[in-house]
C-alpha cells in the first residue's frame, strides 16, 4: 500500500501484530472503509496470508472449525487483499477479503465489518453457495 499522508501504526495485542490508519496533521483520509484495525501481513499491508484470515475470522465471531474454510474462500476470492474491488455486470460491487457483495449492509473494506459479514452470509461456515469460489472448487487447496 503505498501512503503519502498519514501513516500505519503497528501494535501488538495478544502476540499479534495489528495495523490501523493514523492520519498525521493535515492528511487525508485513509481510504475508504479502512477504519478497522486487522493483523499485519509479511508483504504489503491490507493482504493478509491464511492463518491471518483465519485469525481474523475468529475474532469477527466465527466458528474456529470453520475458519480454515473461510481462510481458503477468502483467499480465492481476494488473493487476501483487503481492498480486492470486483465491478460485477449488475452495477454492484464486491469487496474486501470475502468479496462481499454492495447489495449486502457489510460490504465494506473494513477487515471487521467484511468477517462478519461473511460469517453471517455461510451461517458461521455452514453453508459456502453464495461464494462463485466456493461453487467452482477454486478455493481448494488455497491454504
Amino acid at each position: 500500500m503505498r501512503i503519502t499522508k498519514g501513516k500505519l501504526a503497528v501494535a501488538e495485542l495478544a502476540g499479534a501484530a495489528l495495523l490501523a490508519w493514523v492520519p498525521m496533521s493535515g492528511a487525508s483520509a485513509a481510504p475508504a472503509g479502512a477504519t478497522g484495525a486487522v493483523p499485519a501481513a509479511a508483504s504489503e499491508a491490507g493482504t493478509l496470508n491464511c492463518s491471518q484470515l483465519e485469525s481474523l475470522w475468529e475474532q469477527a465471531g466465527g466458528s474456529p472449525s470453520a475458519a480454515f474454510m473461510a481462510a481458503e474462500v477468502a483467499t480465492a476470492e481476494s488473493s487476501g487483499r483487503q481492498y480486492a474491488t470486483d465491478n460485477d455486470g449488475n452495477g454492484s460491487v464486491d469487496r474486501g477479503y470475502w468479496q462481499i457483495n454492495s447489495t449486502n449492509p457489510g460490504s465494506s473494506y473494513d477487515p471487521m465489518t467484511n468477517a462478519k459479514e461473511a460469517v453471517s452470509l455461510s451461517g458461521d461456515g455452514t453453508s459456502w453457495q453464495p461464494w462463485v469460489t466456493f461453487q467452482t472448487g477454486a478455493y481448494a487447496g488455497k491454504c
